[in-house]
Order: structure tokens, then sequence, then C-alpha cells
């Protein structure tokens, strides 16, 4: 059984062309000579479910191949192409990644039609208003801000150059820093048709790959082909920053003191198990070895895709219990959910890995593991004779099971900790 299918945009290189990625592709904008308005091909931007970002460029003369299949939010599956090393002189570059994807003739770009581990429908790479100041005189990187809109001003329109041009004026704050923003004719307009229809007051900006400049001596912020902005988005800086202009103080709060309160503490299984509900759903930190996976228990749940609660089956049906759902699934999807009894120094604790933490260290979902186990029976077979000699009460069949090997040698990435919480588990205690 294979670790991953995908690689990921952390392990590109140039040694090679064939690479296989699964991305959502966040912004696609065309590349056009300033000078001459020659159409030089399309720009993207790539993440993948680590939130890892990268910029791919598909040359004109095979744009056909790809046009009719590219969409922002899209999810593709990405086969064989370049990976080139930027040569450290370009400007204006939408990631901070030193490496970039290089489309080919030979390159497949396809639409995913099954879904798969959950991405992201953003990745952003954020910093502070006040970092703008030491930005505005490197030219290397457009950057991503997200900031409380205070002002919008009327359109400006004008005539440049025998065309009609227009800008928009808006002022934004973080509550420490505050700054003008100018779009620019289509971007314009479509700031003021968006912001109108806002219903959420003050409206909370995202604006990605912004470019910082001067103009007469004042700092100021403007939209490139790669710009993209989003108001009020379901994301969690925009919850934080909306909390944070809730408070009285939001005009002098320090960001960094507030980033510290926040962290998360180190606790021993000990302390864990000591602690009062007060700590459901709060964040801490353990350190644990994975001492077995509790083979009695199932290692997958149905689940309601309404309100993703697990279900139960009723009479050979499934029904979602949930009052303001109810809904009823002939053939409900299914999610990884294995139980595990983990220790440190101290004692053992049961712990539950929830779906999404095993897809990202596995690369798989149920419906992968299930289609597998077919062609993993022989296997299963042989490794069942190995350590289970056959007795009366034994079986030849094996549960499937779920490989980690070559972890080590994979780079080690942040955990999601807002996937992992406190739960009572007094019922795997007792057992």
């Amino acid at each position: 059984m294979a670790f991953c299918k995908y690689d990921t945009i952390g392990g590109l290189n140039d040694s090679t062309e064939d690479w296989i990625l699964r991305v959502r592709a966040q912004a696609i904008w065309k590349g056009i000579t300033k000078q001459t308005g020659e159409f030089r091909g399309y720009n993207i931007i790539f993440f993948d479910d680590y939130s890892s970002r990268i910029h791919a460029f598909i040359t004109a003369p095979i744009v056909p191949q790809f046009d009719k299949k590219l969409e922002e939010g899209q999810i593709y599956e990405l086969e064989t192409f370049k990976v080139k090393t930027y040569n450290g002189d370009e400007t204006n570059r939408a990631v901070r990644n030193d490496k970039h994807i290089y489309f080919t003739a030979d390159t497949k770009l396809e639409k995913e039609t099954i879904p798969g581990i959950k991405i992201p429908k953003h990745s952003f790479d954020f910093f502070n208003l006040e970092d703008m100041e030491a930005m505005k005189n490197d030219n290397r990187f457009l950057t991503d801000i997200v900031a409380v809109i205070e002002d919008v001003q009327p359109k400006v329109s004008y005539t440049k150059n025998s065309e009609e041009k227009s800008h928009v004026p808006i002022v934004i704050s973080d509550g420490r820093t505050t700054l003008n923003v100018t779009f620019f004719n289509e971007m314009g307009n479509n700031f003021l048709e968006t912001y109108q229809t806002a219903d959420t007051k003050p409206v909370i900006i995202i604006i990605a790959c912004v470019k910082v400049s001067e103009w007469k001596d004042v700092l100021n912020l403007t939209n490139f082909p790669a710009t993209r902005f989003y108001l009020n988005t379901d994301h969690s800086v925009v919850d934080m920053l909306r909390q944070r202009l809730a408070m009285p103080n939001f005009y002098v709060m320090d960001i960094e003191d507030d980033e510290e309160v926040c962290e998360v503490p180190i606790m021993k299984i000990s302390e864990i198990r000591k602690l009062s509900e007060a700590y459901v759903e709060k964040k801490v930190a353990c350190e644990i070895t994975v001492k077995k996976f509790d083979e009695k228990m199932n290692w997958y749940s149905p689940f309601c895709i309404e309100c993703d609660e697990d279900i139960n089956a009723v009479d050979g049906k499934y029904f979602c219990t949930t009052k303001t759902c109810q809904r009823n699934y002939p053939y409900p999807d299914k999610r990884f959910r294995l139980y595990s009894f983990c220790s440190d120094d101290t004692c053992t604790i049961p712990i539950v890995w929830p779906d999404d933490e095993i897809c990202r260290l596995t690369g798989k979902t149920v419906y992968d593991v299930e289609a597998e186990e077919s062609e993993i029976s022989a296997e299963n077979d042989l490794i069942c004779k190995d350590f289970s000699p056959p007795t009366a009460k034994s079986s030849n069949k094996c549960r499937p099971r779920i490989f980690f090997k070559d972890v080590d040698n994979q780079a080690a990435k942040e955990p999601k900790l807002k996937n992992v919480k406190l739960e009572k588990v007094s019922s795997l205690l007792n057992n």
C-alpha cells in the first residue's frame, strides 16, 4: 500500500518532471507585456492541503490545452511539469517560494471529480500593516494583509492617454496602523459593488497579493493583476480580528502580546486527566508515544454530510438524529475514527484520531482503504498466519490496516491542532 499518491509542494525540486500534486487554484491571471500588450500566458497560485503555496506559469503556445479547464477555486490533479528556481532578480512575485512550476506540453491538469482530503478554500501569507513601511522599497514580493475598512471614498474617474480610467480610495486599519488603499479601474468597480452588499459592518477585508508603494511620500497599497480581495470571508483570521474589534482598546492593543496570551500549555498526561470540564475544546500540547490501536473499536464511522454528526443504523437504515437535520442515508459517507492508547512517563490515556489527521498522514480516505483491501488480501492472509496461529476461534481474515511507514523520511509539518480537542472519554477509560 503506497504511503501517499500525491507529492507535496514543499517537497518539489528540479531533479525530475515526474511530479503529481493535488492542489487548489486560488488565483488565475493573464500575463501581459505592458509595453506591447502581448499575451505571454497564464499565471496561477496553487496551494495543497498543507496550505503550502507555489506560483505556476502556462506559456502562451500551450494555453489552448488548459484554457477551458482553468477556474479559480477549483481543485486539480496536476501531473508532469518542470520545477524551476527563481533567479532572485524577479519583481512582484505573488508567492514567497524560491521555486515555481512551469507547464509543458506533457503536463496534465484535471479537475477533481471525486472529493478527497479537505483543502482549505484559501491560503494566505499575512503581514501586519506596520510591516508595510519596511516593505515599500522591496519590490520582490506582493503581500497579504487583513484589516478593518474604516472609510470608502467616492470613485474618481478621469481620462489618461485617451482612455477612461478610475480608482477607488479606501482607508483600512488593524488597530495599530492605518493605511490608504487604492483599487484601480475594474477592481475598484468590483470592490464598490461587493462592499455595498456586505451585511456585517464594519467590513473586514483580506487583500491577497497587494502591491506596497508610495505616492507623494505617503504609503499606499494598490492592486496588481494577481490581487484578490475578500470581504467578511469565512476565515479564522477574520473572526479573530472581529473579536478584537469589539474590545474597547482595539486601537491600542498590542498584537504580539495578544498572541503570547494564546500560547498552548505543555502538559503531561497525568495533568491532562485532572483537567476540569472548563478545558473541554481548549488546546493543550503533550508529547506521547502511541502504544497500540484498539482493534475492538471500528476504524471508521458513518456521518451526516449536512450537520457533520456521526450517525447510526436503525433497522438497517442510517438516520441522522439531529433535530434540525433528520436526513436518511442509504449509503452514508464515512470517515476515519481510530482509537489508540498513548503514554508518556506519567501514565496512559486513550486518544481518538480524527479523520483529517489520518488522511494527512496516510494521504488516503476511508474509501481508498476499502478499495485496496481486496488488492492486499493475499498479504493480509500471510500476515495473519505469521502472527496469529490458527486456533478453533481464530480467523484468516484481517481488519483493514493503516500503514504509517516512511513517515520519518517525510518533511516535518506542523500538526493541525485545530482538529484536535479534549473530549470526555470516560467510556474508554472504564474499558
